[in-house]
């Protein structure tokens, strides 16, 4: 007996030196978890910020991309404007130089005009360097006086109207050559003009092609740097995954019952979505997703899809983020995801709930089927045959390939077709279909595909 008290007396010390020992280890590995994931949340922020650059420089680029093509449009509208204006004023300077020929030639004639009359006016000086009068009065006779007063009138008159006509083209000549020399003159100031607004819209169109080559670089700097930090925020992510499959493994092998508590995990993950949410100025909501067709075709159709089909549950997680855990308040697991069932592997994690607990959606989404019709509201070594062993159940697909399937309920609140927002009471937890006990069977798929629910927490 004496021995007996001895052997209790060390037990009981162990256990008071343990407490603490547990204690400590237990704000050590809350430290770690918080270490981990204020990482996550900075490598998060990270990314948040150059995403918006990416975003930034990718409207910034798609702007000057299309500013650099009106400027290359402008440019050759006003390459085209110059050319024309070139050939215009080609076709005025042959013109003026035709007008200026036929000038040279007036003047020819009018030179040629005037020898001709200054031979004549020699030819008379030579006869004596007689006046008009004289020439007429020195006729012989009648005869010869009308024919000099005719030569008289004949020369004088010639002279006077081929001197005056040249005279007049030379006018006409004159005046359109000087037309178009203002024609050439105003085209010259336009050219000029088009070749001042090309010149600033080529230095225009040089400068935005350094500011896109500036855009290209930062977009690929951050492109790189966004997918290095989402390189680190995939390793962070394991790594706070693999802690908490650690803890729950070492909580399990610490349970007499095998039973693992989570209420650490989801608590805190809890406590970080209400930080978030606070610290958010807007809040996403989920997309509705519609679906009302009657209840009875589409569980003939999808029978296959909807039983709880005892295949190995698979490692594809989609991105995780924005669950509210199924049973409030309640955070102990009578089965985990993947637990080896001999002929198959778990493909969901059992709640320990006890009898009507309270169930909610986990997620925003609409109700794809649902089943009601199980008494059988009680613990059974096999499936009762009931909603495919699911007993009373509610199956909810949240879009993006997401779906959550909640198990043995005792009553269902929803029906197939209806809108559920996230926290919404579906339901009682109960022990209908393939149950052993009152638990919550619940159950993720991602694009069809079973998930570990945990990693949504």
């Amino acid at each position: 007996m004496r021995k007996f008290k001895t052997i209790l007396c060390s037990l009981l010390s162990l256990c008071i030196i343990a407490c603490p020992l547990a204690s400590s280890i237990t704000v050590s590995g809350a430290e770690d978890i918080d270490t981990l994931e204020n990482k996550l949340d900075k490598l998060t922020k990270q990314s948040q910020e150059y995403q918006k650059t990416l975003d930034d420089t990718k409207n910034d680029i798609s702007e000057k991309e299309a500013y650099s093509e009106a400027l290359v449009g402008k440019i050759d509208v006003l390459s085209q404007k110059i050319n024309a204006t070139n050939q215009s004023i080609n076709k005025l300077n042959t013109g003026i130089a035709q007008k200026k020929e036929q000038i040279d030639k007036g003047n020819k004639d009018i030179d040629s005009q005037v020898d001709a009359l200054i031979d004549r006016l020699k030819a008379i000086d030579k006869a004596g360097s007689a006046s008009d009068l004289e020439i007429v009065l020195g006729a012989k006779d009648l005869s010869d006086f009308i024919d000099k007063v005719n030569l008289v009138k004949t020369v004088s008159n010639i002279d006077k109207e081929l001197i005056d006509n040249i005279n007049d083209k030379l006018t006409v000549v004159n005046k359109q050559k000087q037309e178009l020399e203002k024609d050439k003159t105003e085209l010259d100031k336009e050219k000029d003009s088009l070749q001042e607004d090309l010149d600033d819209l080529n230095g225009t169109l040089e400068k935005n092609k350094e500011l896109l080559q500036d855009l290209y670089t930062k977009n690929e700097n951050a492109k790189s740097k966004l997918d290095d930090v989402s390189g680190k925020i995939a390793d962070q992510e394991k790594e706070i995954k693999a802690y908490w499959e650690a803890d729950a493994k070492k909580r399990a092998a610490a349970s007499a019952g095998g039973h693992v508590d989570v209420t650490d995990r989801v608590t805190h993950y809890e406590k970080r979505q209400q930080q978030q949410q606070s610290s958010s100025s807007s809040s996403s909501s989920s997309t509705k997703k519609s679906s009302s067709s009657s209840q009875s075709s589409q569980q003939t159709q999808q029978s296959q899809q909807i039983s709880e089909s005892y295949d190995e549950p698979q490692a594809d997680t989609p991105t995780t983020g924005g669950f509210v855990w199924p049973c409030p308040g309640i955070y102990y697991l009578t089965a985990e995801f993947g637990e080896d069932r001999t002929t198959y592997a778990h493909g969901a994690i059992d709640i320990g709930c006890p009898m009507n607990s309270t169930v909610v959606a986990a997620e925003s989404g609409t109700v794809s089927y649902t089943c009601t019709s199980c008494t059988h509201n009680w613990g059974k070594a096999g499936s009762c045959g009931c909603g495919w062993g699911f007993g009373n159940f509610v199956w909810m697909d949240h879009g993006n390939g997401k779906e959550t399937i909640y198990g043995h309920l005792t009553t269902v609140l929803v029906s197939p077709g209806q809108y559920i927002t996230k926290g919404t009471v579906i339901g009682y937890s109960g022990s209908t279909g393939y149950s052993t006990g009152p638990h919550l069977h619940f159950e993720c798929r991602y694009n069809g595909v079973k998930y570990d629910p945990m990693s949504e927490y």
